[in-house]
């Protein structure tokens, strides 16, 4: 199983950030996440390691404007980021502006192919029906956006829903690269994500999940 760490605490200092990153290089991850105005502070080191270094675009809430989400890919690209996770321009969505979304889809891809970067999307299952989440679904695989989120994570996101929301999504879209994100703390969080074959990749905000499901791992291997 690939796992990923995501950074994202907004009242971090750039001292706790490149600290928690440290930390976190002890547990291996393939990929690590981060706010985009700490790509320059920690991008470099995690290059080095030969780990994937990403940020997340408007983060948490996906409200800004098309052009400032625009400039925020571009910025990203331009500071090194292997890969960069959106989130879905949930204004446009929730008005059923699809159009809009398609467009903005096309120029990221645009920008992103151009720079050999990865182009992922963060959906909000918490915040979408389910119809919603299809549609936006259908969309990005139309687009050839195969790697989502099914969460942002900011909100309360508890891993069994977390799983069942991406279960459906892949029941629709087999072809659809699901990174499965929802919070787990116990043993049996953990043994729920690794009990489960269709989940090839798991994403947490939280080191001490990292350092749990890492720890698991090594041990059934």
């Amino acid at each position: 199983m690939r796992i990923e760490y995501g950074y994202y605490d907004i009242a971090s200092n750039e001292k706790e950030v490149k600290e928690n990153i440290e930390h976190s290089l002890d547990f291996a991850p393939s990929a690590i996440s981060v706010l985009p105005q700490y790509l320059r502070l920690v991008g470099k080191s995690l290059l080095e390691e030969n780990v994937s270094v990403g940020t997340i675009i408007d983060y948490p809430f996906g409200l800004s404007s098309s052009r400032s989400r625009e400039d925020s890919v571009t910025d990203a690209i331009d500071k090194g980021a292997n890969y960069i996770e959106v989130v879905c321009p949930n204004f446009n969505l929730c008005n059923r502006k699809y159009e809009k979304f398609r467009i903005e889809i096309d120029k990221f891809t645009e920008l992103c192919s151009s720079a050999n970067v990865e182009l992922r999307y963060v959906l909000d299952y918490k915040i979408y029906n389910l119809n919603l989440l299809q549609k936006v679904s259908q969309i990005l695989v139309s687009k050839k956006i195969f790697t989502i989120c099914p969460s942002v994570g900011f909100l309360m996101d508890a891993i069994s829903d977390n799983i069942l929301v991406g279960m459906l999504i892949i029941k629709k879209n087999p072809e659809m690269n699901i990174i499965f994100n929802g919070q787990a703390w116990t043993d049996e969080h953990i043994d729920l994500i690794l009990s489960n074959s269709s989940i090839k990749t798991y994403k947490t905000n939280n080191i001490h999940t990292l350092e749990k499901i890492v720890n698991k791992i090594k041990e059934i291997l």
